[in-house]
């Protein structure tokens, strides 16, 4: 089938090919492109949305690979994406800080829920916290920074013994600070290796990530030159 072909065909049906195992990757791939087409374009929304609001984790899965897919802002889908900030799946969170690289946007909802991905304990939701923060404004960096000093994304501990909870508290802190002092060397050019001895306390998996993304067009130069050759 040609790309017009799924073009003329609902939304509906175009999703059901998708999870049709029997139609072929080829014909899954090309459903696929055509809905992704149209919710760029703000059309059939619904149907995005209704799988990252879903119950099942298997269905929000979808969505938020969807919504990475898509590569850019849609404003129809700004609340359904927000709220991924607090999904139990850390895919969804991840896809959510992914969103909002890709948009651009910023307000209070969406610092207090990047404040609390910077905390995050899954490592890839983390660093995708860093990787943005590096790269938006000073101002921008200023005001959230701030606001992670001051507790926003802070988890509430409720222990019976109120020195249980200041303990964890300390704790939290002290790894906030460290992502946002991470954060500003980085922005300041000086190189992971060093980055990576002066916070030794941080999982090394992280400065692995950000390398890898900083590099990616000099790897990239290297093996287009090798081809060559």
């Amino acid at each position: 089938m040609n790309s017009d072909h799924f073009d003329e065909r609902s939304t509906s049906a175009l999703m059901n090919i998708i999870q049709d195992k029997d139609a072929g990757n080829e014909n899954r791939y090309a459903a696929t492109q055509s809905v992704l087409r149209r919710w760029r374009q703000g059309v059939d929304l619904e149907f995005l949305v209704d799988l990252l609001l879903s119950e099942s984790s298997r269905d929000r899965l979808r969505g938020a690979h969807y919504l990475a897919e898509l590569g850019q802002e849609v404003e129809g889908l700004n609340v359904a994406a927000t709220q991924l900030a607090d999904d139990a799946l850390s895919d969804c969170r991840r896809a959510f800080v992914e969103y909002t690289v890709n948009s651009g946007r910023y307000d209070q909802t969406i610092s207090n829920a990047l404040a609390k991905c910077l905390l995050d304990l899954n490592l890839y939701v983390r660093v995708e916290v860093i990787n943005w923060a590096v790269h938006i404004s000073d101002e921008r960096f200023e005001n959230f920074s701030q606001l992670v000093e001051a507790g926003a994304g802070w988890p509430e501990f409720r222990f019976p013994n109120p020195l249980s909870n200041d303990f964890w508290n300390a704790s939290i802190l002290k790894r906030a600070v460290r992502g946002l002092n991470i954060i500003r060397c980085i922005r300041d050019g000086k190189g992971i290796e060093q980055i990576k001895k002066d916070f030794p306390e941080e999982d090394s998996f992280i400065f692995d990530i950000v390398q890898f993304s900083k590099t990616r067009r000099e790897r990239l130069t290297k093996w287009l030159d090798k081809s060559e050759n």
